[in-house]
């Protein structure tokens, strides 16, 4: 690109103006080299929460005409009960959950609120946990007539 008196002027590159590129991952600080035939593609640093294959950056670290597309399956993850391989370098949970019968005593003692912030997520993942382990919460109201010792 260059300014003249005539204004601005790009060349664009042509496919065949070269054969690699060199992309830089400030994610994990690493450099990799993907052919030209990559070009547009997206290179991931994480495990995706997709069952879509893609591609990863390790594959890219020489320069290279040829790389598989992934899959989650690869890194020892199972996107139906999210648990990962012990083996496995990835965890995929942020925040562990409580067991089944740990939850199904806290959801009697406070409300669904109080324990999800208690486990530092938001109340929907605390009513989807239940959901989840077939946990039957407390009628509406329930905490109101509690507080007014109606219960």
């Amino acid at each position: 690109m260059w300014v003249d008196k005539n204004g601005v002027h790009r060349k664009k590159y042509q496919a065949d103006d070269f054969d690699f590129y060199a992309v830089y991952l400030p994610d994990i600080d690493k450099v990799v080299y993907p052919s030209i035939k990559f070009g547009g593609c997206c290179i991931n640093t994480q495990i995706p929460n997709s069952a879509t294959p893609f591609y990863w950056w390790e594959d890219f670290t020489d320069f290279t005409e040829e790389a598989p597309k992934r899959t989650y399956k690869e890194f020892g993850v199972d996107l139906t009960t999210r648990k990962v391989n012990p083996d496995s370098r990835i965890h995929t949970r942020k925040v562990e959950r409580p067991s089944p019968e740990e939850l199904q005593k806290l959801m009697w003692e406070k409300p669904t609120a109080q324990i999800a912030k208690d486990y530092g997520v938001s109340d929907k993942a605390g009513e989807k946990w239940c959901k989840v382990y077939g946990i039957e919460k407390p009628p509406r109201g329930y905490w109101v007539k509690k507080a007014y010792e109606k219960i």
